[in-house]
Formats: structure tokens, C-alpha cells, sequence
């Protein structure tokens, strides 16, 4: 996520073409769900787990 920040900064200092830039906002946006994602999997990965040694 870090990279798409710093490319999207560095591309909005310039006269960079405006739908080139609100692709680059979708995709921080699709990052930021996968990363939810991801992290709600975890949970649950740890919770089974846990579930798993209870038994």
C-alpha cells in the first residue's frame, strides 16, 4: 500500500492525466479491502486454531 501511496504522490505533484490518478485512488481503495480482508482471515485462522487445541 505504501508504494501506491508514494507513486500517487509523486504522480499528482505533476501534470499527470486526472483518470490516470482516480485509477491509482481505486486501486489504494481495492488494497485497503484486501488488507481488511486479509486481516479478518487471520482472525478467524486464529480461532479455529484455538478451537482445534480446545478439542
Amino acid at each position: 500500500m505504501n508504494v501506491i501511496k508514494r507513486i500517487g504522490k509523486i504522480l499528482s505533484d505533476r501534470d499527470t492525466n486526472p483518470r490516470f490518478i482516480s485509477s491509482l485512488k481505486k486501486v489504494k481503495e481495492a488494497d485497503l479491502v484486501a488488507e481488511s480482508i486479509n486481516q479478518q482471515l487471520k482472525e478467524l485462522e486464529k480461532k479455529m486454531h484455538q478451537q482445534a487445541v480446545n478439542l
